[in-house]
């Protein structure tokens, strides 16, 4: 395992974990970037364990796997100028992790390993900053073997998480307070958390607390999602991100348009877009080709959002609906038949590239 340091043009310092791959494949190693969701991390891709966790199953499969992880993570919180204490440090939202994060680490691997393309893998917002960095500089389609687009959260009015719908109803409200009290980062990772979670949420309690509140976000699926995986979770989500981010998605909710960040008056988006409304990532320019993989259970991204999203892609390659019709948000990392399900597909077309 080796860690890459990146610093982008905007002067943030990102961690890039590297695993090689078991042996070199015959035709060569094609390097693999995976991005995580909304406050995940690298290690989210790992504690499904070997034989599940998907940068597992690729580098025994002979891919060189790398691990992203974006600005104002548990693993990406330094800048080259700003205090990690200081407002400015933390007014980022989505656009910048898709704008400025993802180029600088995919030009960093293709240096490192001397190739011209790379596998993309993007789960839940680590898709959605990738179609906003393929709409906002489309110069990077090019350097896109392959973009695998796992529960993309690009298109969200019809999310069914009662959760996650309230917070897109009051996040305005939330995010005031939250500045008010000069709290610009949300849920930053704390050895503290983590005592208080293994008090409240016991591992020997199959249906404990925390295990419930998840699938109040992700969907239920007790039969099929990896329990005690989902647990270990909790050691290492959340992780910390801007609370401007995290009103950047739910916005996506409120205004039914995968656009910019959206500022809360009309002259403050007329400062910064030269108009009163957010300007819209234009997806026809996103060139790299994609194939989805979607859940029928997932309460975050529903099918309709999966169908639109698909019909705006210009070099769609496919579309994979899973055969698990329970399957939620979080078993893309968590469930029991994940590598069935999910990820052998994911390395039958992987290979052929």
């Amino acid at each position: 395992m080796e860690h890459h340091e990146v610093t982008t043009t905007d002067g943030y310092v990102l961690t890039l974990t590297r695993i090689l791959p078991m042996a070199q494949r015959a035709n060569g190693t094609l390097p693999v970037l995976l991005v995580p969701g909304l406050m995940g991390t690298s290690a989210g891709f790992l504690l499904a364990g070997p034989n599940n966790g998907l940068a597992y199953v690729l580098a025994d499969r002979g891919y060189d796997v790398w691990l992203a992880n974006l600005r104002g993570n548990r693993y990406s919180r330094r800048h080259t100028s700003l205090s990690v204490n200081s407002e400015a440090y933390w007014d980022f939202s989505m656009h910048e992790a898709g704008y400025y994060d993802l180029p600088a680490m995919i030009d960093r691997i293709l240096l490192v390993t001397g190739v011209r393309r790379l596998g993309f893998v993007g789960y839940s917002q680590g898709a959605t900053v990738f179609f906003i960095m393929a709409a906002s500089r489309p110069e990077y389609n090019e350097k896109i073997a392959r973009m695998y687009a796992l529960c993309p959260a690009v298109y969200l009015d019809r999310v069914r998480s009662p959760v996650v719908r309230w917070l897109s109803e009051h996040v305005d409200l939330i995010k005031d307070i939250l500045d008010a009290l000069g709290w610009w980062q949300a849920l930053p990772y704390s050895r503290v958390r983590n005592v208080v979670f293994s008090a409240l949420c016991p591992v020997r309690e199959r249906r404990n607390f925390c295990i419930r509140l998840l699938e109040q976000f992700g969907g239920p699926n007790p039969e099929g999602t990896d329990l005690l995986a989902q647990y270990i979770l909790g050691g290492h989500t959340p992780s910390g991100t801007s609370t401007k981010q995290i009103q950047h998605i739910l916005q996506l909710i409120r205004y039914d348009r995968f656009q910019q960040f959206a500022y809360a008056r009309k002259e403050q988006n007329l400062a910064h877009y030269g108009a009163e409304q957010p300007p819209a990532y234009n997806l026809s320019v996103a060139t790299a080709p994609v194939a989805i993989f979607y859940g029928m259970n997932d309460w975050v991204v529903h099918p309709t959002n999966i169908a639109r999203l698909a019909a705006e892609l210009p070099n769609l390659v496919s579309v994979t609906l899973l055969e698990d019709r329970n399957f939620n948000h979080n078993d893309f990392l968590f469930a029991k038949r994940v590598r069935a399900l999910l990820y052998d597909k994911l390395l039958i077309d992987l290979d052929q590239l």
